[in-house]
């Protein structure tokens, strides 16, 4: 099965799972008036909403070139995963004050029992899927959706931890603190998780803008040009790269002295680099090599 085939049926189990655990946490959470549960409920309502976009993303960049969009639409890969950063960032921050409302208010009561079996439940699921997520092909996508689920899990765990502390709580007699413990839960995860959505935005920023691939990326890329370089004896060339979604944007200029190189040479490196460069990164690579005997050329 291919890359493309492999990533969207990883990502319609995920919104599949989504559906079902977000009306569970929604339907726990109301019954139980527990803002964290209810919180979840929230947070794996917008990650359905963003799977579904993620599906279309994939869609629409697995189509290909076309006359309108000669390079394909791979942008819309970071564009996703950029509102899906930002989708879960609303969420926390929205969580965030109502948890101080509510402790503005006096809290409110909080079942250890409620927490604890729901943190179980929810957080063994959310454990299954970021491992299964993170099985599938090399993809932005479904990194996007293995941080959602690795944020979820964490936040269960939280909640069992909360559950245990209400359990100590009332145990000793303490039962007035209690009533901040829910509110206290949301204040903490959500403190916890803004890492992850932060990181999809600027990972997104990064594409949009054209910046750098990761330094492992380009570490793969220089050795098969540094290969193929000394094989051609070839001066130092001017690499630039780039990432967009799956496509890996790779030019390579090198400055030769006149008249020492023909056509026939560039194809030679040309091919020699693209034959290198197959199998080493799991991005689809468009190359462009040019050997000119201007050195502003290759600026």
């Amino acid at each position: 099965m291919d890359p493309g085939s492999r990533e969207e049926r990883a990502l319609r189990l995920s919104l599949r799972a989504g559906v079902v655990l977000a009306v569970m946490a929604v339907v726990w959470g109301l019954l139980a008036r527990s803002q964290v549960i209810l919180l979840d409920g929230v947070y794996l309502v917008l990650g359905m909403a963003t799977t579904g976009l993620a599906l279309y993303a994939a869609r629409v960049a697995g189509s290909g070139p076309s006359p309108r969009y000669p390079f394909g639409r791979e942008a819309v890969v970071p564009l996703v995963t950029g509102v899906q950063g930002v989708a879960l960032l609303g969420a926390l921050a929205y969580a965030s004050v109502e948890a101080v409302r509510v402790i503005l208010a006096g809290g409110a009561p909080a079942d250890p029992w409620v927490l604890g079996s729901y943190a179980v439940v929810s957080g063994g699921a959310a454990a299954l899927l970021a491992h299964r997520m993170r099985r599938g092909p090399a993809s932005d996508l479904l990194a996007a959706e293995a941080v959602q689920w690795r944020a979820g899990a964490l936040f269960s765990a939280l909640v069992l931890g909360g559950a245990l502390v209400v359990a100590v709580l009332d145990a000793t007699g303490e039962s007035v603190a209690t009533r901040y413990v829910d509110s206290a839960l949301v204040l903490v995860c959500s403190a916890i998780l803004v890492r992850d959505p932060v990181r999809l935005v600027r990972a997104s920023l990064d594409e949009l803008l054209e910046a750098a691939p990761s330094s492992g990326v380009q570490a793969a890329v220089q050795v098969v040009i540094d290969r193929v370089t000394a094989a051609h004896g070839l001066g130092e060339p001017r690499v630039r790269l780039t990432k967009l979604g799956r496509k890996l944007y790779v030019e390579v200029d090198f400055v030769v002295a006149d008249g020492t190189r023909d056509v026939a040479d560039e194809d030679e490196v040309r091919r020699a680099v693209a034959d290198g460069l197959d199998g080493h990164t799991p991005y689809e690579v468009w190359l462009n090599v040019a050997l000119t005997t201007d050195p502003e050329l290759a600026r």
